[in-house]
């Protein structure tokens, strides 16, 4: 039985991940164009209004040939996901990766498009899923006084988790100098 709820759990992940993206592109103006970000073709993306790198690929999944392949890697909890972006601080030969603050993250979310709400001409394949941020969440503390952090689900760009057993991943982001 447990096995099925195992299989179930995995085959609801990826099949989110897999839906199409929906758009009122007739209706709402985009929040994140093409232009707003640069594609430097080595796995990397510049915000150029905003002045950061990002990483075009969810951690966990590879950079090969201008798309991101793989399935994003889930961090069950913010402790370890802050334990990961210290442990992938330098990447693309280049030092000062990390997890975005809240409002970084929240720069990402395209407010026109669900499910993902991203856009995905800059960050291809990226999972209706919660993601972390570096912010805590000083109002959700847990039960042994832990702070946990905040999220923003680009299934509908919300920042906040209705569900607490969601996967939650992670995109690295760095400011340009």
């Amino acid at each position: 039985m447990k096995s099925l709820y195992t299989t179930l759990a995995m085959a609801a992940l990826f099949s989110t991940s897999l839906a199409a993206q929906t758009c009122k592109t007739e209706s709402i103006e985009a929040t994140q164009p093409n232009g707003h970000f640069l594609d430097n073709k080595d796995g990397t993306v510049t915000d150029i209004v905003n002045g950061l790198l990002w990483s075009k690929c969810s951690f966990g999944q590879t950079y090969q040939d201008g798309n991101c392949v793989g399935t994003p890697t889930n961090i069950s909890s913010w402790q370890a996901a802050l334990k990961i972006a210290d442990e992938n601080s330098s990447q693309f030969n280049v030092d000062g990766w990390r997890l975005p603050n809240i409002k970084e993250l929240g720069i990402l979310v395209e407010r026109m498009c669900v499910e993902p709400a991203i856009n995905l001409y800059a960050f291809p394949s990226t999972p209706s899923a919660a993601y972390w941020s570096n912010t805590p969440d000083a109002h959700n503390l847990t039960s042994l006084g832990n702070v946990e952090g905040l999220i923003v689900d680009f299934s509908d760009g919300s920042e906040f988790l209705t569900d607490v057993n969601t996967h939650r991943l992670i995109r690295f982001v760095k400011a340009l100098n």
